[in-house]
């Protein structure tokens, strides 16, 4: 029965509906082979030229006709109108044929080819050939070498022809080629964001081989190319009305149980990371003699954060804008102490900093933000050190170390990095009301203090429904000390 109604199913709801099997079709293909051979070899400046008025006048298809005609090579075809089948019919039926211009010698091999020169008429026709490549197979019906059967060879001929077409058509895009791109991880990325991913990985691996100073500039040209997951976690950053931001950390991260893990960049497009840990290391702060510590790096893009407290940080951290922008500064409360909330701090006590000119070091468990821009894009790094780093497991620091990260070997030193030391987490005043258990133990303690020092003007019951203070002082469970 349906649940929560009591009627039967149907007998067609009961049905276990399985997908169609995928195999070769059947049905004689509607022109030769060599018409689609000579189509699928053509190249977007390849020159074509059709008989005037080769439709009969009054149809659809001679409207259509009449329009694309008029061009002169493959890509003006297309554009005009045409579609691939369309070349391959007027091509068969003599109304339409090859004047001049670059052919490729067979037709387009996504597995073979580089896939980053091609261009859109490329891809309209290797699309159009994965979907013929079918037609013509020998052996059609029959099993095949390993005893499998045919239609189960002729499905996964054209899934791993899908794949290369969808992996041509980003690497075109992208300007990657295939093989340097990443292994995706489903749940982290969108194919779009391996892509772009992955070249800048490409494009990090060329700056490190030069063995020069990694410039601003260059920093600039890889965060471009990389693609930035829209974050809708750090609610504390948030603009108003966000519901999200582009902002990722890379490196040591907090997760579930409170593991420390390294982030799947460091596997994945390890050129980009270290370039990012070179640039802190060839950028050092003014004024500062030591590589600067960090365990983690958040990267950011296109908002300004609201003013907020850093969580999981342990203090010293350095910021660096880069991008075409305008405005955009660091607001910095070096002063706040944490007594008062984030938005009670005054605006005129904040330090005005420069990120884009001049990196900036500050405590990021201070209060701080990002004041309004104006420019195409604003990215910003930010180095710090991952709370309770002193408990990540040894292997996974030397996964981080391996690409450059400077986890901090020198205690001393690490808090000097912060003018005034770090600021220390204000424990918050207001107790959470008493559950069962928590009642019980309480007024076990009271009847205790009870026997040594009665409380006048009140009993067991009513001296359990207060908090001890340190000093053996009942107080409010909402009061502060």
């Amino acid at each position: 029965t349906r649940p929560g109604s009591g009627r039967p199913f149907s007998a067609r709801a009961l049905q276990i509906r399985r997908p169609a099997a995928k195999s070769p079709p059947d049905a004689m293909p509607p022109y030769k082979e060599e018409s689609y051979t000579e189509v699928l070899r053509w190249l977007e400046s390849t020159e074509i030229e059709y008989v005037p008025h080769g439709k009969k006048a009054g149809t659809k298809s001679y409207v259509r006709y009449e329009q694309y005609s008029q061009a002169k090579t493959v890509e003006e075809a297309l554009k005009l109108g045409s579609l691939p089948l369309d070349l391959v019919h007027d091509f068969e039926k003599k109304l339409l044929k090859r004047v001049g211009g670059p052919i490729r010698d067979k037709p387009l091999d996504l597995t073979v080819e580089d896939t980053t020169t091609l261009t859109k008429t490329d891809l309209i026709l290797a699309r159009f050939g994965m979907h013929v490549s079918g037609l013509f197979d020998t052996g059609k019906g029959q099993a095949s070498e390993g005893g499998g059967d045919a239609g189960d060879d002729y499905a996964k001929r054209k899934q791993q022809a899908s794949q290369a077409l969808r992996k041509a058509k980003l690497s075109a895009k992208f300007g990657v080629k295939v093989d340097d791109m990443a292994q995706r991880v489903g749940w982290a990325e969108s194919p779009t964001m391996v892509a772009g991913r992955s070249k800048a990985n490409v494009e990090a691996a060329g700056i490190l081989a030069e063995g020069r100073k990694v410039t601003d500039d260059d920093m600039l040209r890889v965060l471009r190319s990389w693609i930035i997951k829209k974050n809708a976690d750090r609610v504390n950053v948030f603009p108003p009305d966000a519901k999200w931001v582009h902002s990722e950390v890379i490196g040591l991260l907090h997760c579930a149980g409170g593991r420390l893990i390294p982030t799947l960049h460091t596997r994945s497009y390890p050129k980009f990371v270290e370039l990012l840990c070179r640039w802190m290391k060839d950028n050092r702060p003014e004024g500062h003699t030591r590589d600067f510590p960090f365990t983690s790096v958040i990267v950011n893009s296109s908002y300004c954060a609201k003013r907020h407290r850093d969580a999981n940080n342990e203090g010293a951290t350095l910021i660096k804008a880069f991008g075409e922008f305008e405005g955009g500064r660091l607001l910095y409360w070096q002063g706040d102490d944490k007594s008062r909330t984030c938005e009670a701090l005054q605006e005129v006590d904040a330090k005005v900093l420069d990120v884009k000119q001049t990196a900036a070091v500050i405590d990021g468990n201070r209060a701080h933000s990002v004041e309004a821009y104006t420019g195409k894009e604003r990215y910003s790094l930010v180095f710090f050190t991952s709370a309770k780093y002193a408990s990540t497991a040894p292997e996974v620091r030397a996964q981080l170390e391996q690409v450059g990260f400077n986890f901090p070997d020198d205690e001393a030193y690490f808090k000097s990095l912060v003018p005034g030391g770090a600021a220390k987490r204000k424990v918050s005043e207001k107790k959470r009301p008493l559950g069962l258990l928590g009642r019980f133990r309480l007024q076990r303690k009271a009847k205790k203090q009870q026997k040594q020092a009665p409380v006048p003007g009140g009993g067991l019951l009513a001296f359990a429904t207060k908090r001890v203070a340190p000093g053996g002082v009942a107080g409010s469970a909402a009061g502060s000390a």
